[in-house]
């Protein structure tokens, strides 16, 4: 019975202690909710901007990121210290042309009750800043402007976000996110993008260049240059026109020896300002292969090669001379088919010099009336 009795009453014990602890967690858990609901509230209410995320200045921000526009400045929101409020934190330009230049702001204002200081503007790719640097305070009402210039560039693309920051000394937003957006199009074409030229035919085989304007709008020619002044163009600055068919005049001579390169027209259309051509010229001979490469050499071990020249107009040519920069490449053999030659050639390879692990030289083929071509050769000695 006595024992019955103990345990009866330690149960009851145990009972007590743990409704109490019960009611215990309620009321904490009670005031957790209260205290977080009070949290919120507060943040909600003191929050006119949204705080960055740090990220690269160069990454593109998400284009699918909703956009929250600053809550106007009133008397509820002025807080304590200062306060940065910015009008909108999104930018969208619409369309901008490829090449052209578009210009917008961010239009921001001090609603708290101390001095807004800028600590730094954080720029990105593509983007010009100007009207606000760092060191400039803004007394509490006043405003600021952050002027910017977004540079399209050659490419089109549909959707197109950058990321400017601005960084200040608001203790509760000291990085304020602000967004550029702009589908870059192209608003004049040009045909053909790329030419390709032919030595042995009339005025390199060039074809005409077509410009032309997509959106109807006029526009005359300021310039034209290309590599090396191989290509000029004429033209009549003082005409306008919604389409120009140029015609190309080849300097034959200069061609030979800048067999790739760009022809840069400039225009005054007021959303392209530039079209460019890049042009390839198919040079007389090709080599196969263009480098000469040798791994694992020993020293005093000739290394043998198979080398081919190629005449890429057809047309039937002589070997006048084969030798080497360094003297380390000698012509074993030579046995002409069709319209190509083909070179025994080898490689005598030198004693290493220290802990140099690399052999340079190269192979130069003169052809009996025609241009040098030249075969780059490296060679690495085995261990290297």
């Amino acid at each position: 019975m006595t024992t019955n009795c103990r345990t009866s009453r330690g149960h009851s014990r145990l009972s007590r202690g743990f409704i109490a602890l019960c009611i215990q967690a309620a009321l904490l858990a009670g005031c957790q909710r209260e205290a977080s609901k009070g949290d919120a509230q507060t943040e909600q209410a003191g929050s006119p901007v949204i705080q960055a995320q740090p990220s690269e200045p160069e990454e593109a921000a998400s284009a699918d990121r909703p956009a929250v526009p600053a809550k106007p400045a009133n008397t509820a929101e002025v807080g304590e210290g200062p306060r940065i409020t910015v009008d909108e934190l999104v930018v969208d330009l619409g369309e901008v042309g490829t090449d052209s230049k578009r210009t917008g702001e961010f239009r921001f204002k001090n609603t708290g009750n101390a001095p807004l200081e800028i600590l730094d503007v954080h720029s990105c790719c593509g983007v010009v800043t100007r009207g606000v640097k760092a060191g400039q305070k803004y007394a509490p009402g006043q405003s600021g402007v952050l002027e910017f210039d977004f540079l399209a560039g050659s490419t089109p693309v549909s959707k197109w976000t950058r990321e400017l920051r601005l960084q200040t000394n608001d203790p509760t937003h000291n990085l304020v996110s602000l967004a550029i957006k702009a589908s870059v199009v192209r608003r004049v074409s040009v045909d053909p993008l790329r030419l390709v030229l032919l030595l042995k035919r009339e005025n390199a085989d060039c074809h005409d260049v077509t410009i032309r304007s997509l959106d109807g709008k006029p526009f005359s020619i300021a310039a034209a240059r290309s590599t090396a002044n191989a290509i000029a163009i004429d033209f009549d600055p003082n005409v306008k026109a919604t389409e120009f068919v140029l015609k190309p005049r080849v300097d034959m001579e200069k061609l030979q020896t800048n067999l790739k390169g760009t022809i840069s027209i400039d225009l005054t259309h007021p959303e392209c300002t530039n079209v460019r051509v890049l042009f390839d010229v198919l040079p007389e001979f090709t080599v196969n292969p263009q480098h000469l490469m040798i791994f694992n050499m020993r020293p005093d071990q000739p290394v043998q090669r198979e080398v081919w020249i190629l005449s890429n107009y057809c047309e039937d040519f002589e070997l006048e001379s084969v030798s080497s920069q360094n003297g380390r490449i000698t012509l074993l053999e030579k046995k002409k088919v069709g319209n190509r030659y083909q070179l025994q050639i080898e490689v005598k390879v030198p004693p290493k010099e220290g802990d140099n692990t690399i052999a340079a030289d190269v192979l130069n083929v003169k052809i009996k009336d025609g241009p040098t071509v030249s075969i780059p050769f490296r060679g690495f000695y085995v261990g290297g």
